[in-house]
């Protein structure tokens, strides 16, 4: 429930690197979908799984395809590891207001 500001921190970092281009703070949809409010429309499990299983997910969850629809742009896989996608969603907690 609260906060691991170190492993907030590491995600930062790899949103700098690899989501930032695509994806905003904010709720502004620049290529994907705003980051705002993320944590709270979705589960841990489905934010981590999407980032590291993206092709998958887009073949196989509903919700996935309904982005793409949405977004009209398919998010490319970034070979995220699971310890950077645990700390990506550590940095969506904190953009989210958790502390």
């Amino acid at each position: 429930p609260t906060l691991d500001a170190k492993m907030a921190s590491a995600g930062s970092g790899v949103y700098d690197l690899k989501c930032s281009a695509c994806h905003k703070l904010n709720k502004e949809r620049v290529v994907g979908p705003g980051w705002e409010g993320v944590t709270t429309r979705r589960k841990a499990e489905w934010i981590m799984n999407f980032s590291t299983n993206t092709d998958e997910m887009i073949e196989k969850d509903p919700a996935a395809q309904a982005m793409l629809e949405l977004c009209m742009v398919r998010m490319p896989n970034q070979s995220i590891s699971d310890e950077d996608a645990r700390a990506v969603y550590e940095f969506m907690r904190k953009n989210d207001g958790v502390k």
